[in-house]
């Protein structure tokens, strides 16, 4: 295994991977309708005309989620992607990285698409935005795609250069809103379906009216319901997700 090869695979998401996050089992709602279309297209051959992406929105509304599903889709058509974090970007692109930098920026800048989620990291971050930059254009110049995820619209980054920010947005750009009751419903049915957990329609309701809206919530949720009702041996009902959760 050659050195690069090595540095891919202890820093960076190569592809397929968490197939639990594909373009088939994310749950489309009307606030993230665009994004998913954007994300779909992103991928397609011939290329489509924009060839970066910036998805943005809330956390945990499912931007790491479309951001791999581009990777796992990529890597079905045999091309290449990489997927990196964004404090793990800046970590090892800092100043101080020992020279090691020059490396991880070498493995991603020969990729045939870069995934580059939680951006919002990079604020502030000059030695890091530089590095990113030359990212940018090296990927660009061949004919490359670049995709970003945030929680902000990108014209709203406070504290990153301005050759940055205008990349950010050459191409394609496609927020993700709160979901509403009637996804949020499905994403509860969904991943009781997964764990093999039967909701009775109050509960759905009940838990409508009562949890947070982002997935990761739910997710926690649906898998405190599961647990409980496991050690317990009983069937979910209203009481016990109200004693499990500690809610009136």
């Amino acid at each position: 295994m050659s050195d690069k090869d090595r540095l891919a695979r202890q820093l960076i998401l190569d592809f397929p991977s968490q197939p639990e996050h594909l373009f088939s089992n994310f749950v489309v709602s009307d606030g993230s309708k665009a994004a998913f279309s954007a994300a779909r297209q992103f991928c397609d051959e011939p290329p489509p005309s924009f060839n970066t992406l910036y998805l943005f929105g809330g956390k945990n509304l499912g931007k790491t989620h479309l951001l791999i599903s581009i990777g796992n889709q990529s890597a079905s058509m045999r091309k290449k992607a990489l997927y990196v974090h964004g404090a793990d970007f800046v970590r090892k692109t800092d100043e101080s990285s020992n020279g090691s930098s020059s490396e991880f920026i070498s493995v991603l800048s020969n990729v045939d698409l870069f995934l580059l989620d939680a951006v919002d990291h990079i604020e502030g971050q000059n030695a890091s935005q530089e590095k990113l930059y030359l990212i940018f254009n090296s990927l660009i110049e061949k004919g490359k795609r670049i995709a970003f995820a945030g929680n902000l619209n990108p014209a709203n980054l406070k504290n990153t250069e301005s050759y940055l920010t205008s990349r950010f947005q050459w191409g394609m750009s496609a927020e993700l809103k709160p979901i509403d009751d009637n996804t949020t419903a499905k994403i509860i049915a969904k991943l009781a379906k997964d764990v093999r957990l039967i909701l009775p329609e109050k509960v759905i309701e009940y838990l409508l009216a009562r949890t947070p809206r982002d997935f990761m919530s739910i997710k926690h949720t649906i898998a405190k319901i599961n647990n409980e009702s496991y050690t317990q041996k009983k069937k979910v009902t209203v009481p016990l997700v109200k004693a499990t959760l500690n809610l009136p």
